[in-house]
């Protein structure tokens, strides 16, 4: 069980703030329906659920290999695993409205990805050194309200599209387990990017 005493983790303000504004700029402009211009990977970014703002991180805020990825509801849970480096160098058109990225774990310098190599609906999800491999990519999915994009987007591993990142049980009214389910725009299976340390609105 967690407590946050024994936490010593904290946020710290990085200079590559400027970057991370360009990527939700860049963002925002995939989801208007145009892929995102070319930019260096940005370091410093909070991955945000929509159902209940929580950040996504790593269990006991752990940096070894195989970390069981989680969310942290509890704005006092300051852990440095929360911090992650989306590879924008990387994404690439999939389908229309649809890019490719790679989430790397400052903390742990190690990449999110699929529990197992052939992940199905309850599949956890873990950070293993960074490869390359088609398992740490994902294939993000934007929402859609009418004609509008909302700025949410799915999570879904390439190697399975038809399922998504999303949260599975919350403990202790201050941390979420996450797990792979079918892919659908629920709340619980939509995330956007935010600068850490900027506080962002549910829906």
């Amino acid at each position: 069980m967690h407590r946050k005493g024994h936490l010593s983790m904290s946020k710290r303000n990085h200079p590559a703030r400027v970057l991370a504004a360009a990527l939700l700029t860049a963002t925002a402009v995939a989801a208007a329906g145009a892929a995102p211009a070319s930019a260096a990977p940005t370091p410093n970014t909070d991955l945000i659920n929509k159902m209940d703002g929580s950040r996504l991180a790593l269990l006991s805020n752990s940096t070894g290999e195989g970390a069981t990825a989680i969310t942290l509801r509890d704005p006092g849970w300051n852990y440095s695993t929360e911090r992650w480096e989306r590879d924008v160098s990387a994404w690439q058109a999939d389908a229309p409205n649809t890019y490719t990225v790679v989430l790397r774990n400052e903390a742990a310098n190690k990449c999110l990805q699929p529990s197992a190599a052939t992940p199905q609906r309850g599949t956890t999800v873990v950070v293993r050194t960074c490869d390359g491999s088609r398992l740490q990519k994902w294939s993000i999915y934007p929402e859609k309200v009418g004609d509008s994009y909302t700025g949410w987007w799915m999570y879904r591993p390439v190697v399975d599209k038809k399922l998504a990142l999303s949260l599975n049980r919350y403990h202790d009214g201050s941390w979420d387990t996450l797990y792979l389910n079918i892919a659908q725009p629920s709340s619980d299976r939509l995330w956007r990017s935010a600068v850490n340390d900027t506080p962002v609105a549910n829906g």
